[in-house]
């Protein structure tokens, strides 16, 4: 008997394919400031152009070089890039991504962050089935953001690790040198030091 988790990823290898573009949309840096509106306040790329393939800022498309063309709104949630589902779902197949609430919008997240404040990896039912990342209702969802469902519909079992703003969300690091693979939350923060013996 198949393994519901393998028949679903069989179906979104199969069945769903994404547009040239998405590849470079979510290989983007968002949130930087625009190069061609240096002197303008607000002035950070928070936008991606389909047509043009490539981001701007608010100003850039107010210019009109953008006119008429298919521009998508990255928007913050949870320190990471989302774009609202509405006008994502008009471009590609978004069935199976879990949506969030952001500013009264339900958002999509590009790639994986954590759920529940936890960011734990978890196996087997309630996880993303790329990322192992615990879903909030993985009854209705699959997929915790766009990355995990891309690299689902290559046959890719793991998709990268988010680069912008994902420093606050980092798994628990190995503690080195001893040698039983304890876990620590963060780093030490200087070296510790034994008060100085004194004698009586």
């Amino acid at each position: 008997m198949n393994n519901p988790q393998d028949e679903v990823m069989e179906q979104v290898e199969e069945n769903v394919q994404f547009p040239e573009w998405v590849s470079s949309f979510l290989a983007e840096t968002f949130f930087e400031k625009c190069g061609n509106h240096g002197a303008n306040q607000k002035n950070e790329v928070n936008r991606y152009c389909i047509t043009c393939n490539e981001t701007s800022c608010r100003y850039c498309v107010a210019s009109g070089h953008h006119k008429d063309h298919y521009v998508l709104t990255i928007y913050r949630h949870v320190y990471q890039n989302v774009v609202p589902l509405t006008p994502m779902e008009a471009h590609i197949n978004c069935d199976g991504i879990q949506p969030y609430k952001c500013n009264k919008k339900w958002v999509i997240s590009l790639t994986p962050l954590p759920h529940n404040g936890s960011g734990s990896l978890i196996e087997g039912g309630g996880a993303c089935l790329v990322c192992k990342r615990k879903l909030t209702d993985s009854s209705s969802y699959q997929f915790c953001s766009i990355a995990c469902k891309v690299s689902a519909s290559r046959g890719e079992m793991e998709v990268r690790e988010a680069g912008e703003g994902s420093s606050a969300m980092q798994e628990d690091e190995e503690e080195p040198g001893n040698g039983q693979g304890r876990r620590r939350r963060r780093s030490r923060k200087g070296v510790p030091h034994r008060a100085p013996f004194s004698a009586n």
